[in-house]
């Protein structure tokens, strides 16, 4: 039986056309945020479940050295393909999970958009060590977390969040700094969603 865990479960949704999440473009919500005095102008971006890559590449284009992360491979074959006309876009085939212990140089930011909804929930708290681990002292998430609703029920990524979830884990592993109310989200997402930028702290 396939899981969210395998890399076959997301390659089934890509050939079935069920991928859902894909906007087929970059998220205006991201390309809205890139106007935010508050968004970084230079660092080492993380994408993590990067997908085909349209918001990494934004990131690489930006100016940023960007590290796109995906294991299913209609996603890595269009990531590749991206990266060959991006010098500032990299890719690792990998499941996410096994950045740890292969991966040594930190990064200044992690991009979260879609995979925190696409992880099992029992595997969050290790979701978030993996960007505990992967991020410098000081370093900085900037999610998008959507759904973020006050049901259980909505069509989209597989797991829904809240906010006291999100503030129940987050608590002694990341502050938050900063919530923001996207104003150009896609309109299935509207009210849906929002950005949270996060710190590691100083240690």
């Amino acid at each position: 039986m396939l899981t969210q865990n395998l890399p076959e479960y997301w390659e089934s949704l890509y050939q079935g056309k069920k991928d859902t999440w894909d906007l087929g473009k970059v998220n205006p919500v991201l390309t809205e945020f890139f106007k935010n005095p508050l968004c970084p102008k230079k660092g080492r971006v993380l994408v993590p479940g990067a997908g085909r890559g349209w918001d990494a590449v934004a990131w690489a284009q930006r100016g940023h050295e960007t590290v796109a992360v995906d294991f299913a491979q209609s996603a890595v074959s269009v990531l590749s393909a991206q990266a060959e006309k991006n010098p500032k876009l990299s890719v690792l085939n990998i499941d996410l999970f096994e950045m740890i212990p292969k991966s040594t140089e930190p990064f200044d930011i992690i991009y979260e958009c879609g995979c925190f909804s696409a992880v099992h929930p029992g595997r969050r708290d290790e979701y978030f060590e993996v960007w505990d681990k992967m991020l410098r002292p000081g370093g900085l998430v900037i999610a998008v977390f959507h759904p973020l609703i006050k049901t259980t029920s909505l069509e989209g990524p597989p797991h829904p969040t809240s906010e006291g979830e999100l503030m129940a884990r987050l608590d002694s592993v990341l502050e938050l700094e900063e919530r923001i109310v996207p104003k150009k989200s896609v309109p299935e997402r509207a009210g849906k969603e929002e950005i949270w930028l996060l710190r590691k702290e100083k240690r």
